[in-house]
């Protein structure tokens, strides 16, 4: 029992009367008062310590970010202060008196001291942790490779030397421009991505191709929309220009996401910062990336933008194509004439994840490690699905997975390959034969078979970067013509039915044929059908023009899968 002597007042007289406390009692009163007093001395200091530094510019931290870290520190300051009370007070009230206090004293500075030295190493924690979980995610640090030297690609401006790019030191941030081909998966992946960075989105129009602008209405498939929508941008006669060129050379249904981009860095271009990253998202077969009955923004229009706006197109330092075979040497320098500024480029080497098995996953991985100015960061792999990611960057150059073949190797593997899968399923041909088992080649899904290994094979050989200027475009149609058979029975045939049905109707009943169904025949059935309405119109005479044409597009959308007549939206 612990006691204490106090003076009371009795009639009159001084009484002196003596209180009895619990030793427990008394010790749990000490420690907690100095323990709450501590934390809270400890927290006020920290509180002033990181108000200081935050109004002086000294914490790079702004927004949501600053007050998130101020409070962080005042609680780290709290915690000290709690933990040095805590150890003074034990040690006060165990050896007690003097010694005690001194040995209080002593025991809370040295706590104090050592939490706060060890700050640095606990805030480290975190990424060490990371670090040590990337082999489990599938990742794995970057190796040495030679930086890329950009080439020429684009054959309407290729002719034009490239522009030195302007310089531009910052200031960097690590806002995002995320633009979706396909608004449901945009919206989700955007939805996401705004947890933990600022996201500007950038989704399709409601109307394709149209734009507003204070309340007004532009048609961008016009001359005279674009023309008025450029004016909008307040640029220079020679910068207005580049930009009108970019909107015409691009696909319709695709120029309402080219004008949203254009808007933001049109702000770029006069001076003003723009986010530092970019995200786009879509089907792609390494020329851009398209929706689903959405237009297609390919890379020419973009680099035509990226000349017409460069002090803008220079501000992009980190960029990821979320799509199919987004990657590849060839592709990822035509990237870097796009962002000639870039520090890292993210795409995918061969099939991309959807945004429902591993897309969003893999996008805020990006996001997560392409803030700052690091650029060492090389993932091998998709974090969820194993998607094989092609990678460069500024420190280290291109980073892909699969194993370097020559271009004898490559070109010999694709030519087989046509010759014995490719030609006999572009003909409607359900099997192959090899002299002992048929095997089969008729599409059943997009994504597997035959022949999208042909197709991934194909790409390869496209965005090699030895493959002689003049035999690219070759290939470049055999894969354009690929994509469009692997998705022939699934989207491109009933579309080009319900799109062309007024032309396809006019000209069977011209020849007196009964009318097919092309959404619902197999390719054999269709091509039998177009060989029909051929050899009919051949052997007749004063045929209607409208039956010329039918003859032209059948030819073209059925039997050749010409993209001029099927667009990448199709597929």
């Amino acid at each position: 029992m612990l006691s204490s002597r106090s003076d009371r007042t009795s009639a009159g007289k001084n009484l002196s009367v003596e209180v009895a406390y619990p030793r427990r009692y008394v010790l749990s009163r000490l420690v907690r008062g100095l323990t709450l007093k501590s934390a809270l001395v400890g927290g006020l200091l920290a509180f002033a310590h990181g108000a200081y530094q935050h109004s002086t510019g000294k914490r790079s931290e702004r927004g949501n970010a600053a007050m998130v870290s101020l409070a962080t520190e005042t609680l780290t300051g709290a915690a000290i202060g709690a933990t040095a009370g805590l150890t003074g007070s034990l040690a006060y009230a165990f050896i007690g008196g003097p010694v005690g206090a001194l040995a209080g004293v002593f025991g809370a500075a040295v706590v104090a001291g050592g939490t706060y030295s060890a700050i640095p190493s606990i805030a480290s924690m975190p990424a060490t942790i990371a670090q040590k979980g990337k082999a489990g995610l599938g990742y794995q640090e970057p190796i040495n490779a030679a930086v890329y030297t950009p080439v020429l690609y684009d054959a309407t401006i290729k002719e034009e030397a490239p522009p030195p790019a302007p310089a531009y030191n910052g200031p960097w941030n690590d806002s995002v421009v995320f633009l979706g081909m396909n608004p449901g998966p945009t919206a989700k992946a955007v939805r996401l991505m705004k947890r933990r960075a600022n996201v500007t989105p950038i989704y399709p129009s409601l109307t394709p191709d149209a734009i507003k602008v204070n309340g007004k209405r532009y048609d961008l498939r016009s001359e005279a929309g674009i023309k008025g929508f450029v004016q909008t941008l307040d640029l220079t006669v020679d910068r207005a220009e580049g930009v009108r060129k970019a909107l015409r050379i691009c696909e319709k249904g695709a120029r309402d996401e080219l004008a949203q981009l254009a808007q933001i860095w049109a702000r770029g271009e006069k001076g003003y910062s723009i986010p530092s990253r970019l995200v786009l998202a879509g089907h792609s077969n390494g020329d851009g990336v398209w929706g689903d009955d959405n237009g297609s923004l390919r890379l020419g229009p973009l680099l035509q933008l990226s000349r017409a706006l460069p002090h803008a197109a220079t501000q992009i330092e980190d960029a990821f194509v979320t799509g199919c075979y987004s990657g590849g040497e060839v592709t990822m320098d035509q990237y870097l004439l796009i962002f000639p500024r870039a520090k890292t480029i993210w795409a995918y080497e061969a099939q991309a994840p959807g945004v429902d098995n591993g897309a969003t996953v893999d996008q805020g991985g990006w996001e997560l490690h392409t803030r700052g100015r690091d650029s060492t960061f090389i993932p091998a792999t998709s974090a969820n699905a194993k998607k094989k990611m092609a990678v460069w960057s500024a420190k280290t150059g291109y980073h892909a997975t699969k194993p370097p073949l020559t271009l004898a190797e490559l070109r010999g593997k694709v030519q087989w390959m046509e010759e014995n899968f490719y030609r006999p399923a572009l003909a409607g041909t359900d099997y192959a034969w090899d002299g002992q088992w048929k095997i089969p080649l008729r599409i059943t899904d997009p994504h597997t078979g035959l022949i999208r290994q042909y197709y991934s094979w194909l790409v390869r050989l496209t965005q090699f970067k030895d493959l002689p200027a003049e035999e690219r475009p070759y290939w470049v149609e055999k894969k354009h013509q690929t994509i469009r058979l692997l998705y022939y029975s699934a989207t491109v045939a009933p579309r080009f039915a319900k799109s062309y049905n007024k032309e396809i109707r006019g000209g069977y009943s011209g020849l007196g044929l009964k009318v097919p169904d092309f959404g619902r025949m197999s390719r054999s059935e269709a091509l039998q059908s177009v060989n029909n309405y051929v050899a009919k119109l051949e052997k007749s005479k004063n045929v209607k023009p409208i039956s010329e044409q039918t003859s032209t597009l059948l030819e073209r959308g059925i039997k050749d899968l010409d993209p001029g007549v099927i667009p990448d939206g199709w597929v």
